[in-house]
């Protein structure tokens, strides 16, 4: 796996030997998920523990949990001494939203990560920028109080002002402008489905194994240029696709 050099750091995401390494095993097993679900990641095509720990600056045990959860999947094969190849691709059925099927109202959205993200290279290659870093937010979705899912977005410009997510707004182009003041052009999904993991079951306050359904998105303006990649994880038992 070809992953470009980063040009600048950030300070409170990158650092020396003394940086805290605290990516999610969670992160990097949708990560790499997806970017072999959307084709970026090939059949045959190597993944070497060394270079996500580098580049994703997280841990080993991360890393290895991430790629045995694949493994587990089916998505790659893992062979001692040999290494670890990407195997297969799920099936894709693009879908344009998602929405719950026990409550007609507005969904809730609560804030729980903000931070940025370098941007690597399996995420260059979905949202193309001469950035070395991105923003990273994290929410919480929640129906009448119960929390039905996660998002996580990852958006070009580390610095744009944070918008309030507002579940009321049903158009996308016009909560695609309000956020990146640019009109709206094309929205791409992709969804299917995962077991949930200890993290993302605990947050989601199901067992973990729980069937999830996993959407991922990236949105681009009217000149096609890709402001976001995102991916969210919904209970399977309270939701459903309609488009």
């Amino acid at each position: 796996m070809d992953v470009p050099a980063q040009a600048r750091r950030h300070p409170r995401s990158v650092g020396g030997p003394n940086e805290p390494r605290n990516r999610s095993a969670r992160l990097v097993h949708q990560l790499i998920r997806s970017s072999i679900k959307s084709g970026l990641l090939r059949a045959g095509d190597p993944l070497t523990e060394d270079d996500l720990v580098q580049q994703l600056r997280t841990t080993r045990s991360s890393v290895r949990f991430a790629l045995q959860l694949l493994a587990d999947e089916g998505l790659v094969t893992r062979q001692r001494r040999i290494g670890t190849y990407v195997h297969a691709k799920p099936v894709q059925i693009p879908m344009q939203d998602v929405v719950d099927t026990q409550a007609g109202g507005p969904l809730d959205y609560r804030l729980i990560g903000d931070d940025t993200f370098p941007a690597h290279g399996l995420i260059r290659s979905r949202m193309p920028t001469d950035r070395s870093q991105l923003r990273m937010i994290e929410y919480l979705i929640s129906s009448e109080g119960t929390t039905i899912g996660t998002l996580v977005a990852f958006q070009i410009d580390p610095s744009i002002d944070m918008f309030e997510h507002r579940s009321a707004i049903h158009d996308i182009a016009t909560t695609f402008e309000a956020i990146y003041g640019r009109p709206f052009g094309r929205m791409q999904t992709w969804i299917d489905a995962v077991d949930a993991d200890e993290q993302t079951a605990a947050l989601l306050g199901v067992s973990p194994g729980a069937g999830l359904l996993v959407r991922d998105q990236t949105l681009s303006d009217a000149d096609g240029v890709i402001h976001e990649f995102a991916y969210a994880h919904y209970r399977a038992d309270m939701v459903s696709f309609h488009s």
